[in-house]
């Protein structure tokens, strides 16, 4: 009962991955096998077992087709094991289904490999290896969990070869596990696509999108800390998209026109099912296997379907580059936006003797200052054909894609080159991992307009309606409704919720901590850790030879510590009293088996008479200590009996057995 119990309990997190099919075959099957307990035996007739059987496989096949792949092999798996319980007759038979529940465990990294699953899952090991240690007691019946110590003593001897076979063998890129990712599994703020006034409500999480850490140089203030995704070129009035004409070129940012500062830092991005990477502006060296468009757009040629890390080098200002004919000319295509005589208006009213790009746009950034716009998470729905329109002069409700849609719009219908760069702004230090934590609900969109004079300008509207957003984080514990406007946290908070926040940290920085050394430990971040180690210059094949090696001598080390363990060894008094008789093997008398202390010394004075007044003495002194005390002999008549039998010389040549002497101290037991 105990053995499918725990097999149930490493299946049913399954539920979030495969066909509620599967997993119900399994529980008929194990919930079959338990009611059989109860009932003291299971049905006589095989062939139900057997249908059992071929339902489960077609089923299977008929849900994900060949066993071949992760979720018909690990369906499959689950068919199997929920028939091996049906055949549960013998204690082997336990055994077999406990061994099975490893494998089963192991299948949750296939899909997960955080430590929020680690945690559990080691639990339900620790638990499956108790009761295997159970099953070898004489009376299973009765539990003890006494064995947990074994088991935890089991388990901090594999830390030694965990180390040696996990992070000195070559490695490959990638994850330990996970090898393939549903597209709907992602947690995502950002997509390549942005609507404007489409979504009602912006849901925003606070999980982590990714994490950097600054190397060797102080951490930027958070008004700098725009983190550039996708730059977005094309709109149709309502929605923005990358667009098929980008990206127009490939670029590799030169150096000759940095200025300020220089940051140098390290990224530990989680899944996102898209090719983005992220970087502050301007990315000007970049990791070996990325690209990097002329809009500086940074990118893999694969998804990321598990947490990748990756080192960069930005500027944070922009670089003077020219602008492209195609470029300038998308940059500039309004599409189907419609335009109203009010919206007109304006755009006459912002560009009227306007000596420059920038004058335009601080006149448009001007509007918003200076009128009832407001920043929230829930905004209206814009439901009208011009919805630029609706936004400026009717709802003035919205979130950053509405402010830096609208702004791309005019500029653009002012003839000045505009687009939006989505990506996230901000972001928290965690001073327990002395990293910058960038979640979610950090997701932002801003505006790039052209200027002759300093290339692509980064222009934040959303800065002019609530510029607590670029200084702080969103308050979530007080932006709950429709009606408020959202607040910002500076974090300072006292008392339980500051007590909250370190949790918080403490959270990210365990989760960093695991991504860095377990999840996303790829063959880069192993030739950090033997270069940390002074093993850097070593060959992999070395190394590997290396790791072989001590692996196999640590083996053979605990092998020979459990041999030790696993022989007889006598208490101090015996160990004493056989010195004795090894001494009396050399003259040529052994003692038999099955022969008393007394027997052997009556057959050794008979066999040596010089000896007998020694040997009897020695023997009454050992049957005093073993059967005359209660309790064990204490060290001092220990030290009295062992120079006792040293003194004993039992080899020819000598007159008498003792060198000198000495009558024992302790009762002497008559024969």
């Amino acid at each position: 009962m105990l053995a499918i119990g725990f097999l149930i309990l490493a299946v049913l997190p399954h539920i979030n991955h495969l066909r509620f099919e599967v997993i119900a075959i399994f529980l008929a099957l194990a919930l079959w096998r338990m009611l059989a307990t109860r009932r003291n035996g299971l049905p006589r007739n095989r062939w139900i077992i057997y249908l059992f059987a071929i339902v489960g496989f077609s089923v299977s096949a008929w849900l994900y087709g060949a066993p071949i792949g992760r979720d018909p092999g690990v369906a499959f798996l689950l068919v199997l094991v929920g028939l091996k319980c049906v055949e549960i007759n013998t204690v082997r038979d336990i055994r077999i289904v406990l061994l099975l529940g490893y494998f089963v465990i192991i299948t949750h990294f296939l899909y997960a490999d955080g430590i929020s699953w680690a945690v559990p899952l080691l639990g339900l090991v620790v638990a499956l290896t108790w009761l295997m240690a159970q099953i070898e007691h004489a009376d299973p019946g009765r539990y003890s969990f006494s064995d947990l110590k074994l088991i935890g003593k089991m388990l901090i001897q594999a830390v030694p070869f965990v180390f040696i076979l996990f992070y000195l063998f070559p490695r490959l890129s990638g994850s330990v596990f996970l090898f393939e990712t549903d597209a709907d599994t992602a947690v995502t703020g950002l997509s390549d696509k942005l609507n404007m006034g489409t979504i009602s409500n912006l849901i925003q999480s606070r999980e982590v999108a990714f994490t950097a850490t600054f190397l060797g140089q102080q951490i930027p203030p958070p008004s700098e800390r725009y983190w550039r995704g996708g730059v977005l070129w094309v709109t149709d009035g309502r929605q923005w998209t990358r667009g098929r004409f980008a990206p127009f070129l490939r670029a590799s940012p030169t150096v000759a026109d940095l200025q300020n500062q220089i940051y140098r830092y390290e990224i530990e991005l989680e899944p996102t099912n898209q090719n983005w990477l992220y970087s502050l502006d301007y990315p000007i060296s970049i990791p070996g296997d990325a690209q990097l468009d002329a809009d500086h757009h940074l990118y893999l040629s694969r998804p990321i379907e598990r947490p990748f890390r990756y080192e960069i080098v930005s500027n944070n200002t922009s670089i003077k580059e020219p602008l492209s004919d195609i470029a300038r000319w998308q940059s500039l295509n309004l599409g189907g936006t419609v335009f109203t005589p009010r919206l007109d208006g304006l755009i006459e009213e912002i560009t009227r003797d306007a000596k420059s790009p920038r004058d335009i746009a601080r006149r448009m950034l001007k509007h918003f200052n200076q009128n009832e716009f407001s920043y929230t998470l829930q905004p209206p729905l814009l439901e009208s054909n011009a919805p630029v329109d609706e936004f400026l002069f009717e709802s003035r409700r919205g979130f950053c894609g509405h402010y830096a849609s609208s702004f791309a719009t005019i500029m653009r219908s002012a003839g000045i080159p505009a687009r939006i760069v989505v990506g996230y702004l901000g972001g928290e230090y965690n001073p327990r991992s002395n990293q910058i934590v960038v979640r979610q609900s950090d997701a932002h969109a801003w505006t790039e307009i052209w200027d002759s004079e300093a290339g692509w300008t980064r222009v934040d509207p959303t800065a002019v309606i609530a510029p607590e957003r670029i200084e702080y984080p969103i308050d979530f514990d007080t932006s709950l409704n429709a009606d408020r406007v959202v607040l910002f946290s500076a974090r300072d908070f006292q008392g339980l919720r500051r007590l909250g926040i370190e949790l918080v940290w403490l959270k990210d920085a365990i989760k960093a901590k695991w991504n860095r050394w377990f999840v996303a430990f790829d063959g880069s971040r192993q030739r950090q850790l033997l270069r940390s180690m002074g093993l850097g210059q070593l060959d992999a094949k070395l190394v590997s030879i290396g790791a072989f090696i001590s692996a196999l001598g640590l083996l053979s080390l605990f092998s020979f510590i459990l041999f030790r363990r696993d022989q007889v060894h006598p208490d101090p008094l015996d160990r004493i009293y056989l010195g004795f008789c090894g001494k009396l093997k050399r003259r040529g008398l052994t003692r038999r088996n099955n022969e008393g202390p007394l027997d052997f010394a009556h057959r050794v004075s008979a066999r040596l008479p010089g000896l007998q007044r020694e040997v009897l003495l020695i023997t009454q002194e050992y049957i005093a200590l073993r059967y005359a005390i209660v309790g064990d002999p204490g060290k001092e008549e220990l030290n009295r009996f062992r120079k006792l039998v040293r003194r004993f010389r039992a080899s020819r040549g000598h007159k008498t057995a003792f060198k000198q002497a000495e009558a024992p101290a302790s009762n002497i037991v008559e024969e």
